[in-house]
């Protein structure tokens, strides 16, 4: 008889009861039995589109196993023609499949990596934690990434920011900030539109099923003051949607019966005023000049405003706002006016690199956002790196874990929504030429709340 191997024998009759015990293991992982924790990884990344008109989207997307870029634009949501790894069409901007190389197709790609774009081909797969851009040129002489695209953590950062937002909408799809719900949801079409996101797709009941279903409520909000239809007509405009009829209301005419021909004015001051005017700019209508003269006629002397002139010490915040609006009129950058005010911005920068809403007042998040936003509309360093000071850096810095930003201490949805535009580097004015040279040294890319 032959000599049995004890320790062999033990070893087969085991093999079956291992595979059962791994089966129930992967069974309570929530796997099926045969494939693979690596295959399985949920890995997280960032896909940003900028089209030719300069309007930029950001979308978060998730998978498990391997992704491509062009799948990846798929699952972030845009309709994509492409050529094997050419992209030749998003949402309607190049050329189609069967003739991707034509002369309306500028779409460049690349990832971040470290401090740039990377723009070499062939593309690999996405890993854990990538950001992917695509960018549609106006021309073959502006075709590319380098130098044309702000670094990749701002886009990371705004696309966290509006994932917590998206926390926040209440049952019937509004947001409540808690000083007025109507605000809160103007206020979020801006954010929205700013990101490229469509607000009949944001909630469930919408953000624009809550806004419709308040008709008279809306319709007051915007008879209100100028300032208020000025901002809607910013989000609706930003949105893609009708301004001439936004759920009934045309919004450039709210404006208007607001406007005062013997004063130039809208409203009660320089407030309303530069909100109207940016709800113009936004809706591609005319801009008075007597408007022009009325926001320069109330400047005080150290080069700054206050909201409709209510005292005398100038607000960094509204300095901001009304330059932008001055710009959106078509007044140049040469302007001694907007010089004197970009200088007095200039001087209430804190050492952090944040400003508050008046000079010597600690930085504040929304502040900081609007002068951000000012600065990318008056040229302010175009040939600089933007991103590689503490303008930008101090923006993410303040950036909670969760994606919200803060004001008095706690996440505040008023900070979060007022950052969003700054960071997707959108002016409520025009967007002056930029190049842009920044260094991850200075924004490092982290997703916050995402678990990379």
């Amino acid at each position: 008889m032959p000599e049995v191997d004890i320790k062999k024998c033990w070893f087969v009759m085991l093999l079956p009861l291992a595979a059962g015990l791994l089966a129930v293991a992967l069974l309570l992982l929530g796997l099926p039995a045969g494939q693979s924790l690596a295959q399985d990884t949920v890995n997280r990344a960032h896909v940003v589109v900028q089209f030719s008109d300069g309007r930029t989207a950001v979308r978060p997307i998730t998978w498990t196993g391997t992704i491509s870029r062009v799948a990846a634009l798929k699952a972030a949501g845009f309709t994509v023609e492409h050529s094997g790894d050419a992209v030749c069409n998003i949402a309607g901007e190049g050329c189609p499949a069967s003739n991707c190389f034509c002369t309306l197709n500028f779409w460049a790609q690349g990832q971040w990596k470290n401090t740039a774009w990377d723009e070499s081909w062939p593309p690999p797969l996405l890993k854990d934690g990538d950001v992917i851009l695509f960018r549609n040129a106006s021309s073959f002489g502006d075709w590319g990434l380098t130098g044309k695209v702000p670094a990749a953590p701002v886009y990371v950062a705004a696309s966290d920011a509006l994932e917590w937002m998206r926390t926040q909408q209440q049952g019937d799809g509004s947001y409540d900030d808690g000083f007025s719900k109507m605000g809160a949801s103007v206020r979020a079409l801006i954010a929205l539109g700013a990101a490229g996101y469509d607000p009949d797709e944001w909630g469930n009941p919408s953000l624009l099923d809550f806004l419709a279903s308040q008709t008279p409520t809306l319709t007051a909000y915007v008879a209100s003051s100028a300032a208020a239809a000025g901002k809607l007509t910013v989000g609706a405009a930003w949105a893609g949607q009708t301004v001439t009829d936004f759920l009934g209301l045309n919004l450039p005419l709210s404006i208007t019966a607001f406007y005062s021909q013997t004063t130039g004015q809208y409203g009660n001051g320089s407030g309303d005023t530069a909100w109207a005017v940016l709800g113009l700019y936004a809706a591609d209508e005319t801009i008075p000049a007597n408007t022009v003269n009325f926001l320069k006629s109330v400047q005080n002397t150290d080069g700054g405003w206050t909201w409709n002139e209510w005292g005398k010490t100038s607000e960094v915040q509204h300095t901001a706002l009304v330059v932008q609006a001055l710009l959106a009129a078509g007044e140049p950058v040469s302007a001694p006016e907007i010089g004197a005010a970009l200088k007095f911005i200039a001087g209430a920068r804190n050492a952090d690199g944040g400003y508050g809403y008046q000079t010597g007042s600690d930085s504040d998040v929304d502040t900081t956002a609007f002068v951000l936003q000012t600065l990318l509309s008056a040229d302010e360093g175009a040939a600089g790196n933007w991103c590689a000071t503490l303008r930008c850096g101090y923006l993410l810095s303040a950036q909670n874990a969760d994606g919200s930003f803060s004001a008095w201490g706690a996440p505040s949805l008023y900070a979060t929504q007022e950052a969003i535009p700054a960071l997707m580097h959108r002016p409520y004015g025009p967007l002056a030429h930029w190049t842009y040279n920044c260094y991850a040294g200075y924004l490092p890319l982290v997703t916050k709340g995402s678990g990379q």
